[in-house]
């Protein structure tokens, strides 16, 4: 194990990086959480092929969040080299892979309901539940060979307060099926693969069919109708929901991908100057933004947050008064029955 690297950025873009990172990741697991509680309580969302794909994102953004930020936290405490260049890289990258495949799969099932005449066709609330399965377990064999037991590993280490302790792990090598694998290799691959050219461009691609076949379809409805179909606005937050998610992804994770991808060409090492701390920041505030983007564009989810408030909190009042209604009983039980008044004897004089 070599400590041949250390981090060029400054040390209060570090401390910057950790107090602005702890709260941007602390609320997006908290929105994301929000996202899951509202489609899973409400029936007439859950029970769509659409729910499902945005559960599934949320529940990856999550992972991704912890990944990103709090395991490296841990390093603090865990500097094994197979938490700190295995579990952490292989839970970053499986996460993050599957948030933009979900991305993807939203755009997909979009355009079928849009395009397809043919219901058969569509995808169902258990069709989606199998694609789901599906991204999970081709992302999963894509990053597997994260987990192959490290050999050689170097580590990247940071110094704040005169204490120096792990940032990240620079490189790493592996030895799994007659060849040599690094780290370095690995990331190279999915920011010149999945990350920043396949994936981006099948969200772009959905997305200008999608726009084009709901333009095709409003256009139809009007000439045979007369006036717009009211599922028509339903059908229009959902695509601005996702060319406003597409712009975000955009910018918000290709410049550390692009970033990463010139470190390891230049300098065979991944990047962790300010530039880089700064880009990381981007990418966690990609994964904060579904909710708060859903909220903004569709009114029909406003209405069921605020519908779902509501409940909440008639509920705390009903049991809030119930427990006073007990608790006023219990204490009656207990009252002690007052005494009876008691009647003077009398005795006739004869």
């Amino acid at each position: 194990m070599n400590a041949s690297c250390h981090v060029t950025a400054d040390s209060q873009m570090i401390l910057s990086f950790f107090i602005i990172g702890f709260f941007l990741a602390t609320i997006g697991c908290i929105l994301n959480s929000c996202s899951c509680i509202l489609f899973i309580r409400t029936k007439s969302l859950f029970n769509t092929p659409y729910a499902i794909f945005i559960i599934a994102l949320s529940i990856a953004d999550i992972i991704k969040l912890i990944a990103e930020y709090f395991l490296h936290l841990l390093f603090v405490y865990i500097q094994h080299p197979y938490f700190v260049c295995s579990i952490t890289w292989f839970l970053t990258m499986t996460s993050e892979n599957a948030s933009y495949a979900f991305l993807c799969a939203l755009g997909v099932e979009r355009n079928i309901k849009v395009w397809t005449i043919d219901r058969r066709w569509l995808i169902t609330r258990q069709r989606a539940c199998w694609i789901t399965l599906f991204i999970v377990i081709i992302v999963i064999i894509y990053n597997h060979p994260f987990l192959f037991w490290p050999f050689d590993v170097t580590f990247c280490y940071f110094t704040l307060f005169n204490y120096s302790n792990i940032y990240i792990c620079n490189n790493a090598y592996y030895h799994a099926y007659g060849y040599l694998f690094s780290v370095t290799k690995f990331l190279f691959i999915e920011n010149l693969g999945l990350n920043n050219i396949i994936l981006p461009l099948m969200i772009i691609f959905t997305n200008i069919i999608l726009i084009i076949g709901l333009k095709r379809r409003t256009h139809q409805r009007r000439n045979h109708l007369g006036a717009n179909n009211t599922d028509d606005w339903r059908e229009h937050s959902v695509v601005i929901y996702m060319i406003l998610s597409s712009i975000v992804f955009v910018i918000l994770t290709c410049p550390i991908g692009i970033l990463g991808v010139w470190g390891i060409i230049s300098g065979k090492t991944i990047p962790t100057n300010n530039l880089a701390m700064i880009f990381d920041l981007m990418e966690i505030i990609h994964h904060c933004t579904h909710f708060p983007i859903l909220l903004m564009t569709s009114s029909l989810l406003r209405k069921k947050t605020f519908q779902l408030h509501l409940q909440r909190k008639k509920s705390v009042s009903i049991k809030l008064s119930r427990l006073n209604e007990q608790t006023f009983n219990h204490r009656q039980t207990f009252v002690l029955p007052s005494r009876p008044r008691s009647t003077p004897f009398t005795t006739d004089d004869t």
